[in-house]
């Protein structure tokens, strides 16, 4: 009785142990940032996303090195040298960003993504690099990059790998060449402080010719304006000759007289006026002719 009891306990424990081995075995929770890989009896069978699965147990299994995180990996930044068109060293450095897309494609065609993505992303590099020059690689980033990613994005995608971001951030050069470029930098200052003075000049002297030149126009307005009033004035001398004759012409003369008499007499040192003979007798005459018109 003990005994079968015992064998009994022993049966039950171990299909209950059967149970639980194989629930684990088939139930599979999938977090969201992994892909899991399924082989059945040895061979790639499918792969499962985030969620729940469920597998067949001792037929199916899903190996630690074939759970594959999807999230985006960034390689090193490490120095890549290279050599322009123009024959320059220099070294760059980027960042380039990338994830798995395809597990499958990542885990059964490449051994080492990280390193298989350097190793082209090198070659890339120095490729481009060796078609531009280096006035090209500091002024072109944006498009050298572009070059770069599309050149690796048919590798890429051998594996699985979808490139999400590939930037140049920084271009160095030999030290000898940096010298030269900034000789060549304090060269180019020199000139183009030469040019500003030179401009700067010109400007002066073509505003000073401007000046020049309104003053003398200004001038010679001027001097057509007091013509124009000079024979404006002789024009009504010459009229008021030929309306009046010599008599208007003398009475005018003896109105200027008397006005020059009476200012005269104004003054406070002159007690006596002397006056010649005839024009006394011409400004009696006019003081008459006033009168006679009033």
């Amino acid at each position: 009785m003990d005994q079968s009891f015992t064998f009994g306990t022993v049966v039950y424990l171990f299909l209950a142990l059967l149970i639980i081995v194989s629930l684990t075995r088939t139930v599979k929770i999938v977090p969201q940032s992994e892909n899991w890989l399924v082989e059945r009896i040895g061979k790639y069978n499918r792969t499962l996303g985030a969620g729940l699965h469920l597998i067949i147990p001792f037929f199916e299994s899903i190996s630690s090195l074939h759970k594959i995180s999807i999230q985006e990996v960034q390689l090193p930044t490490d120095r890549i040298a290279a050599i322009t068109k123009d024959n320059v060293t220099i070294s760059i450095k980027l960042a380039i960003l990338y994830r798995i897309v395809d597990v499958s494609r990542t885990v059964y065609r490449i051994q080492d993504v990280k390193s298989a993505v350097e190793t082209v992303v090198i070659g890339a590099i120095r490729n481009v690099i060796g078609q531009t020059d280096l006035d090209g690689v500091q002024t072109n980033r944006q498009h050298l990059a572009a070059v770069i990613e599309e050149q690796l994005q048919h590798v890429a995608s051998e594996w699985g790998i979808k490139l999400t971001r590939v930037e140049i951030i920084e271009v160095d050069v030999d030290p000898a060449t940096k010298e030269a470029m900034q000789i060549q930098l304090n060269a180019e200052r020199m000139r183009r402080g030469s040019v500003t003075e030179a401009e700067g000049k010109k400007q002066a002297l073509q505003l000073q010719a401007d000046a020049e030149l309104y003053t003398a126009q200004r001038v010679a307005e001027a001097t057509r304006l007091r013509a124009d009033a000079q024979a404006y004035a002789l024009e009504v001398v010459s009229k008021a000759i030929s309306a009046g004759g010599n008599s208007a012409v003398e009475f005018e003369i003896r109105k200027i007289q008397a006005a020059a008499v009476q200012e005269l007499s104004k003054s406070s040192n002159s007690k006596i006026i002397m006056l010649p003979t005839d024009v006394l007798s011409s400004l009696t005459s006019t003081i008459a002719r006033i009168t006679d018109k009033f």
